[in-house]
């Protein structure tokens, strides 16, 4: 009797709630954009402190075997703060690396195409004279640009504000995931019936080795793309050779949507050179690209997740579709963390049936 007053209790609260959240949407809508703007540095930070993760446990794992003979073995917590230590190295040196090989192919890019602009403006003059335009209504959309709310929107202090209470915040969760982890699954244990604990945790477990499959399996089919790709323009005698390497290395860790953008890029470059040899670098990069994506891909990261071809490309574009970038990341690892579970009451429930028979 007790349970069900509480429960019909409970229903009415939830539809008094919603009544009142439709009648005041605009203001619900306003305060939910607050809420994200206030939990926006913990969330990139915690982004960032899972990314971070999965080279730390890596290097964590090895530095544990390296030491395991030594006469006086380091702690746990040395060995994590050494992890980390050397992830962030890592991350500064592949920086530094993409930006030796970038920047000077880039201001070597501009350079061209500054010129290349400067000796056709005379003959885009003379057609535009010879056209003649109405140019009334580009004149009035510009007279109507706010530029001083539009220079405060771009060089607003927000972004670096966030972005370094995000960096903060992912420093204290690396150097904390232990003692953290330990407080979660104490919560979950304490707050859950048993049941839906030990799923929650096996859950958590399950995406986490995920994610650190499918990151570490997209990280070296980055790296091999770009590698095939870098020789193959040097093969074809393509300019920016190196250039297209790294930016395709860079973006391919993005799955399918990357290497899209880095080979318009990489086109795109190579048109300011010459157009023909555009056509021949768009040629040979679909070519390795197919290449990869039917031999190295499905044996690289579908293999690290366990997911077919199909549920790869099915999870990527669902996640893309409902939250970009992060969603493609995301979403192919969840995708396997779901089948599994799925694969494992199915197998279960057919257990189950024929004990019954």
């Amino acid at each position: 009797m007790r349970s069900n007053t509480k429960q019909a209790l409970l229903v009415t609260v939830v539809g008094v709630t919603l009544f009142v959240a439709l009648l005041r949407l605009s203001d619900v809508l306003a305060f939910a954009g607050q809420l994200v703007d206030l939990v926006l540095p913990i969330l990139a930070g915690g982004i960032l402190a899972l990314f971070l993760s999965v080279p730390m446990a890596g290097l964590e794992k090895r530095l544990g075997r390296l030491f395991a003979k030594a006469r006086k073995q380091p702690s746990g917590k040395a060995l994590h703060l050494l992890s980390f230590l050397l992830t962030l190295l890592g991350v500064v040196l592949v920086l530094v690396l993409a930006l030796t090989l970038l920047i000077p192919e880039l201001v070597q890019s501009f350079h061209s195409l500054y010129l290349q602009i400067e000796a056709n403006i005379p003959r885009w003059t003379a057609y535009l004279h010879a056209q003649d335009p109405d140019m009334g209504w580009l004149m009035s959309r510009l007279e109507g640009i706010d530029w001083e709310q539009l220079l405060h929107k771009v060089t607003s202090v927000n972004l670096v504000v966030t972005a370094s209470f995000a960096l903060i915040i992912s420093v204290y969760l690396s150097l904390g995931a232990q003692s953290l982890g330990h407080q979660a699954r104490t919560l979950v244990r304490a707050y859950l019936k048993p049941g839906h604990a030990a799923w929650v945790l096996k859950f958590c477990r399950l995406f986490r080795q995920s994610f650190a499959n499918f990151l570490t399996g997209q990280c070296s089919e980055a790296v091999i793309l770009g590698m095939l790709m870098s020789l193959a323009f040097s093969l074809f005698r393509i300019p920016y050779g190196s250039l297209v390497g790294m930016l395709t290395a860079i973006c391919a860790i993005i799955p399918y949507v990357g290497a899209l953008l880095s080979c318009v890029i990489s086109v795109f470059l190579v048109l300011l050179v010459d157009p023909l040899l555009a056509v021949r670098a768009l040629l040979v990069y679909l070519a390795v690209q197919f290449i990869e994506n039917q031999f190295i891909y499905p044996r690289v990261v579908g293999k690290s997740v366990g997911l077919s071809p199909l549920y790869t490309l099915v999870a990527a574009m669902i996640g893309g579709k409902l939250f970009g970038i992060l969603g493609i990341l995301f979403f192919i690892p969840l995708t396997a963390v779901v089948l599994e579970l799925v694969k494992e009451d199915v197998c279960r429930r057919l257990r189950t049936k024929e004990t019954l028979q």
